[in-house]
C-alpha cells in the first residue's frame, strides 16, 4: 500500500491565518515559534563549533548529520573546517521532545523537532544567517528548517537526502538501508577505514535503542515526506540548493531521484561515484559539497 503525501500547504508562513469555528488557525511558523519558546532542544554544551584560524568565509556551515550518525560524523565537520570554513552543529536528542496532542501536523513531530534544533543551535550560536550542509535524513531536517525559517539560511547542499523518492515504503527503505548499503560497504572494506565502518555501524544501533518508537516514527516520516516540494519552495525564497548523490547509492537509488529532481527545485544536480555513506567515510566527498556552496555564493555575490 502506498503513502499518502502529507500537505505543505502552510510549510512556508502565509500572511494571514485560516479561520476555523470561528478561531484563528496558526502557521507552521507560528506553531515553530510557539515550540522553541516553550522548549529546549539544544542545549548549550552540545552545541559543536570549529573555527579555522583564518576562515574564508565569516558565515558558517552548519552541518546536519544523518539517522543515527554521531561520533563518526566528527570527521565530517573536520574536513569541513579543513577547507577553511567556520562550522557548528549538533546531535539531535532521543528524546520525544514535543508531545502531539492529535492535532494533525503539516510535518510530523520526529522531523519538526530536529528542524527546529537547528534553528536553536543557530540561534545560541549568534549568527544570523547559515550556509549548510545535510547528509541523508539530515538533509530533510534542513530543509524543513529551512522552509520555516529561510531567512536564517542563504544556500544549502544536500547530500542523498531522505524523502527524494516519492510513494516510498517503510519496508524498503529499511531494507535498503540495513542490507543492500550495508553489504556494499563491507564489499568495498579495503577501499574504506574498516573501523570508521563499524563505529558507524554503533552509533546507529545506539540511535535505535536509545528510542526505539522515535525511530520507528523518523522512519516512518522519511518515506511519506516530498524534500523537492519543499526545496521548490525554498527556491521561490531565494535559498539556494544544492543536491549531490551517488551513482552507487543503494538507499536513495539515483535512478529514482533523477525522476523527482528539475530545475524547479534544485539549483545544482551533482552526481558522483559514490555511495549512500560515502559522505561519512571519504573526506573528498565532504570537500566537493562544501565547494559546490563556494561556487553557489560566488553566483550570488
Amino acid at each position: 500500500m502506498k503513502n499518502e503525501m502529507p500537505s505543505f500547504e502552510e510549510l512556508i508562513p502565509e500572511e494571514e491565518n485560516i479561520e476555523k469555528e470561528g478561531e484563528p488557525l496558526k502557521t507552521a511558523r507560528e506553531q515553530a515559534d510557539d515550540y522553541l519558546e516553550n522548549f529546549e532542544f539544544v542545549k548549550e554544551e552540545e552545541i559543536i563549533r570549529i573555527n579555522p584560524e583564518n576562515p574564508k568565509s565569516e558565515m558558517p556551515v552548519f552541518f546536519s548529520p544523518g539517522w543515527g550518525v554521531t561520533e563518526t560524523s566528527k570527521s565530517i565537520m573536520e574536513a569541513i573546517g579543513d577547507e577553511g570554513r567556520k562550522v557548528i552543529s549538533t546531535f539531535f536528542t532521543r528524546e520525544e521532545k514535543i508531545v502531539n496532542n492529535g492535532e494533525k501536523e503539516d510535518i510530523p513531530i520526529a522531523e519538526l523537532q530536529k528542524a527546529l534544533a537547528i534553528i536553536e543551535t543557530i540561534e545560541k550560536s549568534g549568527v544570523d544567517k547559515v550556509d549548510a550542509i545535510g547528509h541523508s535524513e539530515g538533509g530533510l531536517n534542513l530543509v524543513i528548517a529551512a522552509s520555516l525559517y529561510p531567512e536564517k539560511f542563504r544556500n544549502i547542499v544536500l547530500i542523498a537526502p531522505a524523502g527524494m523518492m516519492k510513494n516510498d515504503s517503510y519496508l524498503n527503505l529499511v531494507k535498503r538501508f540495513t542490507i543492500d548499503e550495508t553489504f556494499e560497504e563491507v564489499k568495498k572494506s579495503d577501499k574504506i577505514n574498516i573501523n570508521s565502518f563499524y563505529s558507524y555501524l554503533k552509533d546507529v544501533f545506539r540511535h535505535v535503542l536509545k528510542n526505539p518508537i522515535l525511530s520507528n516514527k523518523e522512519i516512518k516520516a522519511m518515506t511519506q515526506m516530498d524534500i523537492f516540494e519543499m526545496t521548490k519552495q525554498l527556491k521561490e525564497k531565494g535559498v539556494g540548493v544544492g543536491l549531490v548523490c551517488g551513482a552507487y547509492d543503494k538507499v536513495f537509488p539515483i535512478e529514482e531521484v533523477i525522476k523527482n529532481a528539475d530545475r524547479n527545485n534544485i539549483d545544482c544536480f551533482l552526481p558522483t561515484k559514490g555511495h549512500h555513506g560515502s559522505a561519512v567515510f571519504d573526506k573528498e566527498y565532504i570537500t566537493l559539497a562544501e565547494n559546490l556552496l563556494d561556487n553557489m555564493a560566488r553566483k550570488k555575490e
